[in-house]
């Protein structure tokens, strides 16, 4: 009798853990999903975990631990300055020359102190002109996935990639309510304005109807045109909207221009690209914050620009031929995840942000990296740092916000894969705390069908959040 019960309560056991965490969508679509426990490697749940679909963010996984791994979590990147000619009682009689080294969090916090650093080192001039170095990476900004924004964008997550870039190769545009109802907005680059970007305000300060802006940038041979149009309410505080730049280096010096002015630095000559030359002084170094930190940006925010630049990075590098670019840098990054993650074959990786929209990868091999992460004691605590943690911050930030998902708050650390064209693309993939089995790794990759007919970005996501809770109640 004792043997009979002991087969029930294992027969019932077996048949709960078969059945599927994710209820049923109505509309058709494909998904690859896979959950393990860390501690020996049991399989908690799967479905068609070989299925090759396109990820779309959760591609960084695969950048972020490739970069930590190749360069580690302390690494800081110089971008040096320097300048030719003479440097007496203040002026530099010559070019100042700037030489990126692919830093992809070159901030305007960076630039101000560089500017402060300028002032009291007693420079007062500089007579010729602002030179960038960016002969680290290749001259291909834009991969296929940006080439639609080399003329114009509505967009700053297209921004060019480049050894030499400020605040992520975009710009804030500031705009504010004007002072009485019919007056135009208030309207300006942020911090400062950049010599070749021309500011069109159509912005009308309103108290009614529902307020809208559209910030459009456009370029056409020397000049780049901010367009914008729509209503603000008298009453709203200032809103930031973020455009690529279209050309990195001219953008880049001249607000290195502007920062240098703030503090009655005069640059007299224009902005140019040029490569070092032998006879050069170096002047100062500005050291990036650690690489841990990037990381965070990249995953936690979904962070394109850092994911490319830093593949650029990784190629020029550690692919010993010449100088980085798209290609060099996956060809490191898929050779980490061949010969150091053993990743299982078959994935098919064109880039590292997941923008393209030809990338391809399985719910095993996503677990494949997050095992071989989890294994990586002097990489794990900043990759798994790095990643959205549920209801706290991120892209997750404002998910799993129903009173019965809230006990999953901090206890998912995942990142987040989403695209809406050509088909819907919905990910998640990262880590679970779970009670009994500890530390889960989980892949959920699931895209749409047809265009015409697929289930929507919020269906795919309100069945994920519902899925992790299923896992944590009934597995």
């Amino acid at each position: 009798m004792l043997r009979i019960i002991t087969l029930l309560l294992v027969l019932i056991s077996s048949s709960a853990q078969s059945a599927s965490p994710f209820y049923k969508l109505g509309t058709a679509h494909q998904q690859s999903v896979l959950f393990k426990r860390l501690k020996d490697g049991k399989l908690i749940y799967q479905k068609n975990p070989d299925r090759l679909l396109s990820p779309a963010s959760v591609t960084k996984l695969f950048t972020s631990a490739a970069a930590l791994a190749k360069f580690s979590p302390a690494h800081q990147f110089e971008t040096k300055f320097f300048y030719t000619g003479t440097k007496k009682q203040g002026v530099i009689s010559g070019d100042l020359y700037i030489v990126g080294d692919g830093d992809p969090l070159l901030i305007s916090e960076k630039l101000w102190q560089m500017a402060a650093d300028f002032r009291m080192m007693g420079i007062k001039e500089i007579s010729g002109r602002i030179v960038i170095d960016n002969s680290l990476f290749d001259g291909d900004t834009r991969d296929d996935s940006r080439e639609d924004s080399r003329y114009m964008s509505n967009n700053a997550y297209d921004a060019p990639v480049s050894a030499f870039g400020i605040n992520f190769n975009t710009f804030p545009v500031a705009i504010a309510p004007g002072y009485q109802e019919g007056r135009p907005a208030f309207m300006s680059i942020d911090p400062y304005p950049i010599d070749g970007i021309e500011v069109s305000n159509r912005v009308v300060t309103t108290s009614r109807g529902k307020p809208y802006v559209r910030v459009t940038r456009s370029s056409k041979k020397d000049m780049v045109l901010v367009a914008s149009k729509g209503r603000i309410s008298l009453e709203s505080p200032m809103r930031k909207v973020y455009r690529s730049v279209s050309d990195p280096l001219r953008t880049g010096g001249e607000q290195i221009r502007s920062f240098l002015a703030k503090e009655n630095i005069v640059v007299k000559g224009q902005v140019a690209a040029g490569k070092l030359p032998q006879a050069a002084t170096e002047l100062y170094t500005i050291k990036s914050y650690e690489l841990s930190r990037m990381i965070s940006g990249l995953n936690k925010y979904s962070n394109n620009y850092i994911a490319d630049v830093l593949v650029k990075r990784m190629g020029a590098e550690f692919s010993g031929a010449g100088p980085g670019s798209f290609t060099n840098g996956m060809a490191v990054l898929k050779d980490f995840l061949a010969q150091e993650v053993k990743l299982p074959k078959g994935f098919q990786l064109y880039n590292g942000s997941g923008l393209d929209t030809r990338n391809r990868v399985n719910a095993s091999q996503v677990v494949a990296l997050l095992e071989y992460m989890y294994q990586r004691m002097d990489l794990f605590p900043e990759f798994l740092a790095s990643l959205p943690a549920a209801g706290w911050d991120g892209t997750l930030e404002d998910r799993f916000d129903q009173d019965r998902l809230k006990p999953l708050h901090g206890q998912v650390r995942a990142k987040t894969g989403t695209l809406t064209s050509p088909i819907t693309v919905s990910s998640l993939a990262g880590y679970l705390g779970h009670p009994e089995h500890g530390m889960i790794a989980f892949a959920i990759i699931e895209n749409g069908v047809t265009r015409k007919q697929q289930p929507s970005v919020l269906d795919f996501r309100a069945r994920q959040e519902l899925a992790l809770k299923a896992i944590i109640d009934r597995f």
